[in-house]
């Protein structure tokens, strides 16, 4: 709209012989409409957009959030739960050494019932669950080059950056099992299935996905990770399954 108006003033006031352009000096009528309106407008987009990056940023107590850290690495992602004290002891690189991956500092008190998904006997970690239902804060860490944590179902994404830890929160409505169970879900996969079929390729269902939205690298392509939303019970019944770093280092 606003280049059709640009256009058609430019071509309706073109220069024209005999034609003299109004002239004047000044306008305080005309320079307080486009210095309030644009000033009451941007005003309301900033306001509105303040309070709903305080919605998204709020984690407070009383909302009794699931904490996670996503830890980025070239080329794997790795993670880590609060524990019983939802709080996430501290971590640093200089921490990092054998199985120690994430740099975790083991003399904070509240490392000891952190639960980690990482590296083990040469396997990826393969998926992370969280519960439907129930606020996740995610605190994003990186220990070598800057990725991007895009988690594109659910709308969100934060970057990793080296030296400095980043947060972004949202609260999952829609369980895995659910979402497979989508007219329009099951719709797509059929399709994309039928592709793959004919490729004589193995066929994929529905998985929520959290990938690396930065170029990272030479594997960059292959950074990604599974996320299960579950029913808070089931969730529940997979976290007891984990061990914490007290319970792996005994």
């Amino acid at each position: 709209m606003s280049q059709f108006v640009l256009f058609f003033f430019t071509f309706k006031y073109r220069g024209i012989n005999n034609r003299k352009a109004l002239f004047f000096a000044d306008s305080h009528k005309l320079e307080t409409i486009w210095t309030v309106i644009p000033t009451i407008v941007l005003s309301g987009l900033i306001i509105y957009g303040l309070w709903t990056w305080n919605e998204i940023k709020d984690s407070s107590d009383s909302e009794n959030p699931l904490i996670v850290e996503l830890y980025a690495k070239q080329f794997q992602w790795e993670a880590r739960y609060a524990g019983v004290d939802n709080e996430l002891g501290n971590a640093n690189v200089r921490f990092i050494e054998g199985v120690n991956t994430m740099g975790v500092d083991f003399s904070d008190k509240n490392a000891s019932d952190d639960i980690p998904l990482v590296v083990q006997e040469g396997k990826y970690v393969k998926e992370l669950h969280i519960p439907k239902g129930r606020k996740v804060v995610f605190k994003l860490r990186s220990q070598d080059v800057l990725h991007s944590a895009y988690m594109p179902h659910f709308r969100a994404q934060m970057n990793c950056v080296p030296g400095m830890v980043t947060e972004i929160a949202f609260t999952p409505t829609v369980t895995t099992a659910e979402m497979r169970l989508n007219e329009d879900t099951k719709a797509k996969y059929e399709y994309i299935n039928k592709i793959r079929k004919e490729k004589g390729e193995e066929e994929v269902e529905f998985d929520y996905l959290v990938l690396c939205n930065k170029i990272c690298g030479s594997s960059h392509y292959n950074m990604q990770l599974k996320i299960v939303v579950d029913e808070q019970t089931n969730f529940d019944k997979w976290l007891k399954t984990q061990k914490t770093f007290a319970q792996s280092n005994k």
